[in-house]
């Protein structure tokens, strides 16, 4: 994520579609999933595809959740068999903090266009 503003580096306005948006911002988009009730990996990436469209392998999901355990923000334990995934208190902590960052940059933002962008097209 950029420093001094994460809403410009996860959604360029040239790739500003809810899906694209999603890939780019993951681990994000895993920890706000699991931070409301745990699953299993494929619940996950069933949920990224009904919210946004995208259709994840899991190639690109389970690395993702180890990375994630390994930072000690996701905890998994087996359940009937299978493996299910949990935001632990830092990983729901993480996702706050992170929202609120993504809050305040997306109104930043926003105000911004509003202001500069109506001349724009106006002038056009």
């Amino acid at each position: 994520m950029n420093a001094t503003n994460p809403a410009v580096s996860i959604c360029r306005l040239r790739e500003m579609t809810p899906g694209k948006c999603a890939k780019t911002s993951l681990d994000l988009v895993v920890l706000a999933i699991l931070n409301g009730k745990p699953m299993y990996g494929y619940k996950i990436m069933a949920t990224i595809h009904k919210e946004f469209g995208v259709l994840l392998s899991p190639g690109s999901l389970y690395p993702l959740l180890h990375s994630l355990e390994e930072k000690k923000l996701v905890e998994s334990h087996v359940e009937g068999g299978k493996k299910v995934y949990a935001a632990t208190h830092e990983g729901r902590t993480r996702f706050q903090n992170a929202f609120t960052v993504f809050r305040t940059s997306m109104n930043q933002l926003e105000n911004f266009m509003e202001r500069n962008g109506k001349d724009s097209v106006n002038d056009s």
